[in-house]
Parts: C-alpha cells; sequence; structure tokens
C-alpha cells in the first residue's frame, strides 16, 4: 500500500551552521490506488538527525532511524522484520514557501539497505513543511 509519514521533529541549534535533533513519525497506510483509498496504521519510526548548512539554502543531512512496521514481520514464508534500521545521508534544499511557512526537499542515500528484508530501495526523497 501507498503510505505518508506524518513526523514531529526538535532540534538544537549548536552551531550557528548546525543543528542536531530527534524525532517521531506515524506512517498513515492510504490504500493500494485512487479506486481503493482507505486510511489505516501501517507503521511508526524513532529517529535522530543532524544538519550542516553548506551554502545558502544547501544542507549536508545525516541521521539514523529504526522504522517499526508490523505487516512485514507476518510476510509471506515468514521473511521479513518489524524494526528496520536505516542510517541516512544527503543533501537538502531549504525554501520559503509564504512568510509562515517554510519547506524542505531532502534526498538522502540508506546505507543500510542491503540489510533490509524485505529489501528496500537506497534512495530516500522526503519534502516537508515548517509552520
Amino acid at each position: 500500500p501507498t503510505t505518508g509519514d506524518l513526523a514531529g521533529q526538535v532540534a538544537y541549534k549548536f552551531h550557528k551552521n548546525g543543528s542536531v535533533g530527534v524525532g517521531a513519525s506515524y506512517k498513515l497506510g492510504l490504500g493500494t490506488g485512487f479506486n481503493d483509498i482507505s486510511f489505516t496504521s501501517q507503521g511508526a519510526g524513532i529517529r535522530s538527525f543532524i544538519d550542516w548548512k553548506l551554502k545558502g539554502t544547501f544542507f549536508l543531512n545525516g541521521g539514523y532511524e529504526q522504522n517499526f512496521q508490523p505487516n512485514y514481520s507476518t510476510a509471506a514464508q515468514g521473511i521479513g522484520q518489524s524494526w528496520t534500521p536505516s542510517g541516512l545521508i544527503g543533501l537538502s534544499k531549504k525554501y520559503k514557501i509564504n512568510s509562515k511557512m517554510k519547506g524542505n526537499m531532502m534526498v538522502l542515500f540508506d546505507f543500510l539497505y542491503n540489510q533490509h528484508i524485505p529489501r528496500t530501495d537506497p534512495i530516500k526523497v522526503r519534502m516537508g513543511y515548517n509552520f
């Protein structure tokens, strides 16, 4: 099924160019297509991250997260793992949407992707909004 992550994060700015933080996420299932939209609980996650400003609105990002997906542990033939670790590193671009809302887009590489059962893609693309 298609999922969307709803996450909350808090950060501590330890340097004018850097911040570190933690967060939690909820995986909301959205169904299998436009003809079958249904909202279901697909899991949760915890994460940690570090951001370092490179130049202008571009940032270097790194992080570690654990995602809980209970349906994977009961997959066919008994394969799957309910807690999936991810080690992420990549780049992000932050931008202003309006006077009260900002956005960001990240492209991350998961260097623990080959340990995932079932196997996942190594590239993660994330979009977010800050209020």
